[in-house]
């Protein structure tokens, strides 16, 4: 069963004033099964690189106090159960935070599986760390667009993992809704998280599915599925670090497509939200 969750990501800020930072950590509370935990970085070689001026050392101690502040293992000075339990208790043990060291506006969700979702966020928001083979993949962009849309709405006409028929075989499209405005909107996304060497799969991709999308449009597939011509056809494209390759990849899809662009976690939520206000509830 999903519980409702709340996480933050903690970030160095070596200087307020130039508004710059960097992520070193996440955290995931959950009220309802008394939990929290923390995962905070252990390789310090790119925050010195951010910082030549940082006393690495010092960091390290001021972390291991983070650590308990927020890890139910804590044997110190950690949270008790009823702080656990308390649905504010990330807002109130966060906004402590305001000077080198701050945390990320708090964001909500639902979780199946606590300790995978928090190694997840991790995963995405300290990137850097990450090997190249844990890069984020597409199933995960839906994940994170799939725990938005089961948080905030409950009576919409969503449909999910739509099979098309283009003749040469079935594709499958991740959304299809209809918005208030009366009309169908149809949602693809991709992830084109590659290695400079590996972009050049975003462009294989690209003009696989330029054809797709073209063939649905040719065969007027998506109007005999849905009975109308008020189809908006959309992509989202999730890019980590843009290279030629990926840049073409957009190129071809905006052909074909209405595309939208997210380069971190947060703008594939707020991508998720802007599908969730659009979306024309069940009468």
């Amino acid at each position: 069963m999903d519980s409702i969750c709340k996480f933050a990501v903690l970030r160095y800020v070596p200087d307020e004033n130039r508004e710059e930072f960097i992520n070193i950590g996440v955290v995931l509370h959950s009220p309802e099964e008394n939990f929290i935990d923390c995962i905070i970085t252990t390789n310090f070689s790119r925050v010195s690189t951010f910082d030549d001026e940082i006393d690495v050392n010092f960091l390290k101690i001021v972390l291991s106090g983070v650590k308990e502040d927020f890890s139910k293992n804590s044997t110190v000075s950690g949270p008790s159960f009823k702080d656990t339990s308390d649905f504010y208790y990330l807002e109130k043990a966060t906004s402590i935070y305001v000077n080198q060291l701050q945390f990320s506006k708090i964001q909500l969700f639902k979780s199946s599986d606590l300790e995978t979702d928090l190694h997840n966020l991790y995963k995405t928001y300290v990137h850097f760390e990450v090997q190249k083979n844990h890069r984020l993949t597409e199933i995960e962009v839906k994940s994170i667009m799939n725990k938005v849309i089961r948080t905030k709405i409950s009576n919409a006409d969503l449909e999910k993992n739509l099979k098309i028929d283009i003749g040469t075989e079935l594709i499958e499209l991740d959304y299809a809704y209809r918005t208030i405005n009366d009309r169908i909107k149809v949602i693809k996304t991709f992830s084109f998280d590659y290695t400079n060497r590996g972009s050049k799969q975003a462009t294989l991709l690209a003009k696989e599915w330029a054809y797709n999308f073209n063939k649905m449009k040719e065969k007027s597939n998506l109007i005999q599925k849905f009975d109308t011509n008020d189809i908006d056809l959309t992509t989202l494209i999730y890019v980590k670090d843009m290279t030629k390759n990926i840049s073409i990849a957009l190129k071809i899809l905006k052909e074909e497509t209405q595309t939208f662009e997210a380069h971190d976690k947060t703008q594939i939520q707020n991508f998720a939200d802007t599908m969730v206000s659009e979306m024309k509830l069940l009468s």
